[in-house]
């Protein structure tokens, strides 16, 4: 239900996917681990805590161009596939404009912001290549047989001659492998894509009160685009009949999404500043598009079902309009700035994920249930901390991810354990004048997981184990006026 590699429809790992958002934005919030909750003064925070939008006494325009490299390993069979992907994407362009009202006390300033800020990367590429003791076909014909026939898979495997009902076989659905004494070993191929990504437009406005309280507001605006897709091939090479075989699957969600954001900034002593942000659930109006697609190769025309040496079928296009619905997002912060020497930030965040919701709930009631009992609240952890040497700043940050995941749940095993995210990163950034540059580098370690990838019999599945691990780094271009 969490990975559902093969599926048709929604599923609970779609809704979870809508809402884990990890550190992007600007250099200088990547470089401190997304640890900006109580400081402000950065385009990133749009999407955090708007509150630090009233930090700022002037305008300022940032672009930030991101490359993020994908280490994914694929163990199955006790050996272990790498794949690289890599991909290049925006990670912030924002606009803010900064009226100073030059007062001693009350309303200093308002600042009104525009940006955009990605808050998550789908991309990932892996594969497995080994000799298998059984086939996809295996589960084609386990469906087929047991009356669980899908025009999507068992459909294109019958239409393409991959599998036929023999009379011989008191009328059951069969394959080459069984037809041919159950003869297996043969090479296997999987390659797996994963693409897309989520992305903030955000409309803020900001207000700076007496230098000691700031307030904010956010209208965020989601664009999201998510692609799954795999080719699985297999080389058999009967000498009569199947010589070898593909079968594509493509699944994608796209559409957007709109919440809203509250925040302040509270600074008792000049020091040190304390920040509370609230976000709404975010709403999604989103589609689904689902497609497969399947070849055959033989050595020679089966006899008794075809003439032709290969066949090729699509499946038709099965679109699918619902909507989501996101948990609340709460946001805690304090930072400490240490004159000018440096300063030190912690940000926490609480989201309880089982209140993910696909809609409506009277077509999604089932898997809304699932959600509910697979997930539950996390607590995001993030800190960072800057030193100022003269126009070079140095920086490092940390960042936790509480599982998703309750404890008890049957996925986890001595080899797939249920553990959070962690993220490490560091940067560096010259000011000078009205210009500045900060750049930024962040490694991030995700949970290894089962990919199911197909069931030959009932009660058994054959499953890889997929462990992902994203290198970011991102360029920021600032010009402050």
């Amino acid at each position: 239900m969490i990975c559902m590699p093969v599926a048709t429809a929604q599923s609970a790992g779609d809704v979870l996917r809508l809402s884990q958002y990890y550190t992007g934005g600007t250099a200088r919030s990547v470089g401190m681990g997304g640890a900006f909750g109580a400081l402000g003064g950065d385009l990133s925070v749009l999407s955090t805590n708007p509150a630090g939008l009233g930090v700022y006494r002037g305008s300022e325009f940032t672009f930030t161009p991101a490359l993020n490299f994908n280490n994914t390993s694929a163990l199955l069979d006790q050996t272990t596939f790498n794949e690289k992907a890599f991909r290049f994407n925006i990670s912030n362009l924002g606009y803010v404009y900064t009226w100073n009202f030059y007062k001693s006390k009350g309303f200093q300033s308002l600042s009104l912001g525009l940006a955009y800020n990605r808050l998550s990367d789908f991309t990932s590429d892996a594969y497995v290549d080994v000799r298998a003791g059984n086939s996809q076909l295996d589960e084609f014909v386990w469906r087929a047989n047991k009356g669980l026939y899908d025009p999507f898979y068992e459909g294109l495997a019958e239409a393409t001659l991959a599998i036929w009902e023999d009379d011989e076989y008191g009328g059951e659905y069969i394959n080459d492998y069984i037809y041919n004494g159950n003869r297996y070993n043969q090479q296997m191929v999987r390659s797996i894509g994963y693409r897309g990504g989520i992305g903030e437009y955000a409309i803020s406005l900001g207000t700076n009160i007496s230098n000691t309280l700031y307030l904010g507001f956010t209208w965020g605006i989601h664009d999201v685009n998510y692609e799954e897709f795999y080719t699985h091939e297999e080389f058999p090479h009967f000498r009569e009949y199947l010589d070898s075989y593909y079968f594509d699957s493509n699944f994608q969600i796209y559409g957007w999404g709109m919440n809203a954001k509250l925040g302040l900034i509270y600074r008792p002593i000049q020091a040190l500043r304390l920040g509370l942000a609230v976000h709404t659930p975010t709403g999604y109006w989103l589609t689904s598009e689902f497609a497969t697609d399947m070849a055959t190769y033989f050595t020679s025309p089966p006899a008794e079902t075809g003439t032709a040496t290969s066949y090729w079928e699509p499946s038709s296009v099965e679109v699918s309009d619902f909507r989501a619905s996101t948990p609340w997002r709460y946001m805690a912060s304090a930072a400490a700035v240490i004159g000018k020497i440096g300063l030190i930030s912690l940000d926490a965040e609480y989201v309880n994920y089982s209140k993910n919701e696909l809609l409506p709930n009277k077509d999604f009631k089932a898997l809304n249930d699932d959600v509910s009992n697979i997930y539950q609240g996390a607590l995001n952890l993030k800190a960072g901390t800057e030193i100022l040497l003269g126009p070079i700043y140095l920086r490092g940050g940390f960042a936790y991810y509480g599982s998703p995941y309750k404890d008890d749940l049957a996925i986890f095993s001595d080899e797939v354990k249920n553990k959070p995210t962690f993220s490490y990163s560091g940067g560096a950034g010259f000011r000078t004048g009205s210009f500045y540059m900060d750049a930024a580098y962040s490694y991030t370690k995700y949970p290894k997981y089962y990919y199911d990838m197909y069931q030959p019999v009932e009660g058994e599945i054959v499953s890889s184990i997929l462990q992902r691990i994203n290198n970011k780094v991102v360029l920021t271009f600032g010009f402050k006026f």
